[in-house]
């Protein structure tokens, strides 16, 4: 709790590695849901990412490319990559407490070969989040609760 509001509404164990794309140092990896995909998704939370990102085959199985969206180019550890920007609907997934059905804006582009990122602008800079490292866990809602009910059960 923070003041007289709940500080977040979910808790989900976060991975220190991608499943399918290894990297020599630990990140921070949640899951994700969107609407249309039935399995959920691995994405590395990134406060230092100006946007969020889509893996490529992600936004394709979503039909985000035949979208149009605000054109735009981000750089990254990759090269500079062009694409849009779309706002779409999501989940983060909890494993207690409450998941979180939120809309967020995403770069989309053809040409990104790295990992699913939640970025700052527009997604993180709405939420509350928290890091507990060494039970590897991740906190999370979106402007407290005050109603009063518990969402996370004490521990």
């Amino acid at each position: 709790m923070l003041d007289v509001q709940w500080f977040t509404s979910g808790r989900a164990r976060f991975l220190d590695q991608h499943p399918r794309f290894l990297e020599p140092t630990a990140k921070v990896f949640v899951k994700v849901s969107f609407p249309g995909i039935q399995d959920s998704v691995m994405a590395q939370v990134d406060t230092g990412a100006a946007y969020s990102t889509l893996e490529s085959e992600i936004a394709e199985a979503l039909g985000l490319f035949d979208f149009e969206g605000q054109s735009t180019r981000i750089s990254t550890r990759l090269g500079t990559v062009g694409g849009q920007l779309i706002r779409i609907p999501l989940a983060l997934i909890a494993d207690e407490g409450r998941s979180l059905d939120l809309e967020a804006t995403f770069f989309v582009s053809r040409d990104w070969r790295g990992v699913t990122f939640l970025g700052y602008v527009g997604l993180l800079d709405r939420l509350r989040i928290a890091l507990d490292s060494p039970s590897d866990l991740f906190y999370f809602g979106e402007n407290g609760l005050s109603d009063g009910t518990p969402a996370l059960p004490a521990l």
